[in-house]
């Protein structure tokens, strides 16, 4: 497979994967994480979230996005069934490459930040929950 190499460009990935722009159902694309931040390094990896208004077959779609881009360094995210962790983390460091209507990653951002300020409670929990087992077992 071809590598996209050295520092991958956002331009360069909105216009390998802009035949997917026209998938029925398809609202928002985003590339997060190190790619996004201008960041990469030797193997970093290309981070993309999709956001369908129905369901999508994830594994057709990571099929697609790998010959597009040509290359297997990937990570896709479903947004319509990732975490509100994910969702939010996601948005909030991300470049946008495609948007239809206009105004949906407000709207999705919005959303996401809600749900994850509603969840943090439940994931303090958690996250005491492995401490106090930890310290139980001496593993602290």
């Amino acid at each position: 497979m071809d590598k996209l190499g050295g520092i991958i460009q956002v331009d360069e990935i909105k216009k390998r994967l802009s035949p997917l722009f026209g998938d029925k159902g398809l609202k928002l694309v985003m590339v997060f994480g190190s790619v996004a931040a201008g960041k990469t390094r030797g193997r970093s990896d290309i981070d993309i979230a999709f956001l369908y208004e129905d369901p999508v077959d994830i594994l057709d779609l990571t099929n697609r996005v790998i010959r597009l881009l040509r290359t297997d360094d990937i990570d896709i995210v479903d947004l319509g069934r990732a975490s509100p962790l994910l969702r939010f983390s996601a948005a909030k460091n991300c470049k946008v490459i495609y948007e239809n209507p206009p105004g949906v990653f407000s709207e999705f951002y919005s959303l996401a930040f809600r749900r994850y300020v509603d969840t943090k409670k439940l994931r303090d929990a958690g996250r005491d929950a492995i401490k106090d087992f930890l310290r139980s077992r001496g593993l602290e």
